[in-house]
């Protein structure tokens, strides 16, 4: 298990969001978003998008599970404060794959508590070298001392 003081400032994960097929995004949509665009290939052919596209929090929840899977869960990390910024820059496409990048672009430690402190990571991800997500946020981790 990996606590606050094993993430150096600068800590990169890079890893591929592989495509979603129609019917996931469909499914998807029907549950949390049902918004034409996501819910039909024929009506989303009449809005801007030109076709069907994942809703952004499906974009942003299947950005987010692989950092979550691959370094969080690892780790000594109790939660987080929220989001501070969220952008979806262009809409994700059945098929697409997308190419994210997860870095720790700052650290401090809590001035409440010394059992932990704060990392802020920022998340880019693109679809065929187009910016597609941008969020930012902070992640609430153990210190060493804290943990015992």
């Amino acid at each position: 298990m990996e606590y606050y003081e094993d993430f150096p400032e600068g800590f990169v994960y890079e890893y591929q969001v592989q495509g979603l097929a129609a019917e996931e995004i469909v499914a998807f949509a029907e549950k949390y978003d049902p918004q034409r665009f996501h819910l039909s290939e024929e009506e989303a052919r009449k809005t801007h998008f030109g076709g069907l596209v994942a809703s952004g929090f499906q974009t942003q929840l299947h950005c987010f599970v692989s950092l979550c899977r691959d370094v969080l869960v690892d780790a000594h990390a109790v939660g987080a404060p929220g989001i501070d910024n969220l952008k979806w820059l262009r809409p994700w496409y059945p098929g697409e794959t997308l190419d994210a990048v997860a870095t720790l672009v700052e650290k401090r430690l809590s001035s409440k508590r010394n059992d932990r402190g704060y990392l802020r990571f920022k998340l880019t991800a693109a679809a065929n070298g187009a910016p597609t997500l941008e969020m930012e946020w902070w992640v609430i981790m153990m210190t060493r001392a804290g943990a015992d």
